[in-house]
């Protein structure tokens, strides 16, 4: 009779396997072996997002960004292109309004192209160009972009609700898209170059490469290709004080739409740091997360088939940003799912979460986390959020006991601190009879920005 196989040992924390080193100008990097695959993931993030450009230019931010991998001093934006293609592999880097604080870095490429993927990283951050002749052919595509987007009902519901619910100088602010055209025609290659200086550079830099590669070897080389780029500025975090709610209702009135989309949007405290973050997430989780089983969902879209599709959303970077729920509907039932939305909510705050839905999120939430560890894309993202947040390479360890730890109590304590329906701006965007338009509260139309007709009625509560 043959003996049991003796138990695996027990594999080593991410604390214990993440080799970490400082580099002198003030940038860290963090590599993971994984020889599982022969592929390696890259993720990090910069402080240089819209919150620290100018109020009336935030997208210098985003397009310095997008302009990274346009053309450096050794390669041109087609040289840089076809060295990537070439090998299967992948660089971006992107910032915009959903973290108003950092650019978002990622890469990939087969672990025998380690080489030449950190070799054009390197040459992005340290010495890009900002031809003028890929700025004047961005700008084109960004113009027809908005003006495409400004014919969706669910972009202008959505950018009507957050220029009510934040002022101009919030860097969640949206201007109108004739507004952004405006901003994106006046763009010069010298705006670039100049927030590039003043506001990239190692000493916010975070990377972490997750995969089949030597630590050693990577962050040797990656010291040595970074160790002429500049500190940079002290990047300290930006806190832009969290506006009180201006609830009110409001209708964008576009003609020939077939569907419409409303928006219920209100101002959130809540931040990626803050510690009942996790409670007040798995309750609009249960809330609205999903348009298939969550409590909206269920109701109003299964239950009432009162909308197309419906979730709920609390944003929360370095930057508290908005409680939110957006539907798309029929313009005839629009005011019938709101009713029933509303209604929902408020349900859901006097009554909280179940213990089935308790038990059902925070395994869920615990699945998702442990199934996205199982790439090395997964793992770099989930490193480098850990990271970038200040929680630190172990909270990964302790993720699954963090979530098994919160309790309904705390769940439905936080979520209700944050939310009010009485508070709650709400915005429709699509084509609405006369006698539609009149029951949802709005006042006579006027003339919006883009050409078609916003009612505005301030400082009306939501019924």
């Amino acid at each position: 009779m043959t003996s049991a196989a003796p138990p695996a040992a027990p594999r080593a924390s991410f604390a214990e396997r993440v080799r970490h080193r400082a580099f002198a100008n003030g940038a860290h990097v963090y590599v993971l072996e994984n020889s599982m695959n022969p592929t390696l993931s890259i993720s990090g993030s910069l402080r240089a997002g819209r919150a620290y450009a100018p109020a009336d230019r935030r997208l210098i931010a985003s397009v310095t960004a997008g302009e990274l991998l346009k053309g450096t001093e050794k390669r041109t934006k087609l040289e840089l292109a076809e060295a990537l293609e070439s090998r299967a592999a992948s660089l971006s880097f992107s910032s915009d309004a959903s973290d108003p604080v950092g650019v978002d870095i990622s890469g990939s490429a087969l672990s025998r192209d380690a080489d030449l993927l950190l070799e054009i990283l390197m040459e992005a951050l340290v010495s890009p160009v900002f031809p003028g002749d890929e700025l004047d052919k961005e700008k084109k595509r960004m113009v027809g972009a908005i003006r495409q987007s400004q014919d969706q009902t669910s972009v202008r519901a959505a950018e009507e609700a957050m220029r009510r619910v934040y002022p101009p100088e919030h860097p969640l602010h949206r201007l109108t898209g004739e507004e952004r055209i405006a901003r994106v025609e006046g763009l010069q290659r010298a705006d670039l170059a100049s927030y590039y200086r003043e506001r990239w550079g190692a000493g916010s830099l975070a990377l972490v490469i997750v995969g089949d590669v030597e630590a050693d070897r990577i962050l040797d080389s990656l010291e040595k290709g970074l160790e002429g780029w500049r500190r940079g500025p002290a990047a300290a975090i930006p806190e832009p004080a969290v506006p009180p709610p201006s609830p009110c209702r409001e209708t964008v009135a576009m003609p020939d739409k077939a569907s419409a989309d409303v928006v219920l949007a209100m101002p959130s405290d809540l931040k990626r740091t803050d510690d009942d973050f996790l409670a007040c997430s798995i309750a609009n989780s249960a809330l609205g997360q999903s348009s298939l089983t969550s409590r909206l969902g269920v109701r109003v879209r299964d239950t009432e088939g009162l909308t197309y599709g419906i979730h709920s959303s609390l944003a929360a970077t370095y930057v508290a940003g908005p409680f939110v729920v957006s539907l798309t509907v029929k313009p005839e039932s629009r005011d019938a799912a709101l009713a029933s939305t509303l209604d929902e909510v408020r349900n859901f705050l006097a009554t909280g979460l179940t213990e089935k839905e308790m038990a059902e999120e925070k395994s869920s939430r615990i699945g998702r986390f442990k199934v996205d560890l199982g790439s090395n894309g997964g793992m770099a993202a989930a490193l480098d959020a850990a990271i970038y947040y200040g929680f630190g390479i172990s909270y990964l360890d302790e993720f699954p006991a963090r979530v098994a730890a919160v309790t309904k109590e705390q769940a439905d304590a936080a979520f209700a601190r944050r939310v009010r329906p009485e508070s709650f701006t709400i915005v429709s965007a699509g084509s609405f009879a006369p006698a539609t338009q009149g029951a949802a509260g709005t006042a006579p139309a006027t003339q919006g920005a883009a050409g078609t007709a916003v009612n505005r009625t301030d400082n009306i509560p939501p019924a």
